[in-house]
C-alpha cells in the first residue's frame, strides 16, 4: 500500500488529482490510500501527529501556510517522503528546491504529465529501502526493513527490535509474517515468539540462532526443520 497526501486549496483540483490517483491505482493494481488537505497547516499537523506519507502532492500558493513552508516543516519530521510541488508559476521552483522535491506539476495539470511523474516516483521508491508500516497508540510509523533485527511476540503485543531502538504494535507474529512475504529482505520464523531478519543471522544450530550482535534466540524443536528450509530459501531469495 502507498499512502499519499494531496494538499491544495482548490477543491476542484483536489478532486481531479484524487481521481487521477484512483485511476492509476486501478491501472497498476496498487492499493493507494489518498488523503486530501485544503491547506499546508492541515497536512503539517497530520505529520506532527505521526502520519507518514510515501508521496505528497503540495500546492505552493495557499492562504494560511504556503506549500514551501509546509514542505520544509514536513522535511524536519520525515526525510523520506517524495514531494511533488503543484504550481501556476515556474518562478517558485528555485525556492522550492530547498524542500528537496522529486518533481513539479504546472497548473492546469495534464493527465499524461501527472502519470509520468507518478510512474517516475514508483521507480524511485522501488529502488530505495523498503519499510514496514504500522500503527500504535493512534500514530502511524514506518521503519526501514534493513534496520529491523527481529520481531518478538509478547502476549497481545509485538516488539520490533531495530538498530535505532524498539517499537511496539498490537499485532500477532502470524499477521506480520504474512505481511512480509515476498519482500526482497527475508524474515525467518524460528520460534512462536521470534521472527528474525535473515541478514542478521550469523550462526544457526539445532537449538539457537546467533545474531550478528551476539544475541542468541531459541529455535523451537518443532520448527527446526522448517527453519532450515526457510534459511535456505532466504539465502536463495536474497541472492536473486
Amino acid at each position: 500500500m502507498l499512502e499519499i497526501g494531496v494538499c491544495d486549496d482548490d477543491r476542484l483540483l483536489l478532486l481531479e488529482m484524487k481521481k487521477y490517483l484512483q485511476e492509476l491505482g486501478d491501472e497498476t493494481g496498487l492499493n493507494l490510500e489518498v488523503e486530501a488537505y485544503a491547506d499546508g497547516d492541515e497536512i503539517v499537523k497530520a505529520v506532527m501527529k505521526g502520519k507518514r506519507f510515501d508521496i505528497i502532492y503540495m500546492d505552493i500558493e495557499m492562504p494560511n501556510l504556503s506549500g514551501i513552508a509546509a514542505a520544509k516543516k514536513i522535511r524536519e519530521m520525515d526525510r523520506t517522503v517524495q514531494m511533488v510541488f503543484v504550481t501556476s508559476y515556474e518562478s517558485y521552483m528555485k525556492e522550492a528546491f530547498l524542500a528537496a522535491p522529486i518533481g513539479f506539476l504546472v497548473k492546469p495539470i495534464r493527465k499524461n504529465e501527472f502519470t509520468d511523474t507518478f510512474n517516475h516516483i514508483l521507480k524511485m521508491i522501488g529502488t530505495q529501502d523498503q519499510y514496514y508500516r504500522f500503527r500504535y497508540d493512534r500514530s502511524d510509523y514506518k521503519v526501514q526493513l534493513k534496520e529491523v533485527i527481529y520481531f518478538e511476540s509478547k502476549g497481545r503485543m509485538t516488539e520490533i527490535i531495530c538498530d535505532s531502538g524498539r517499537y511496539r504494535l498490537y499485532k500477532n507474529l502470524e499477521a506480520i509474517e504474512e505481511e512480509l512475504r515476498g519482500q526482497k529482505l527475508r524474515f525467518v520464523r524460528i520460534h512462536k515468539s521470534y521472527l528474525v531478519s535473515y541478514l542478521r543471522i550469523s550462526r544457526f544450530s539445532a537449538e539457537i540462532v546467533e545474531l550478528m550482535d551476539g544475541v542468541c534466540l531459541p529455535v523451537s524443536r518443532s520448527r527446526k526443520k522448517e527453519v532450515e528450509v526457510n534459511l535456505y530459501e532466504a539465502m536463495e531469495w536474497c541472492h536473486i
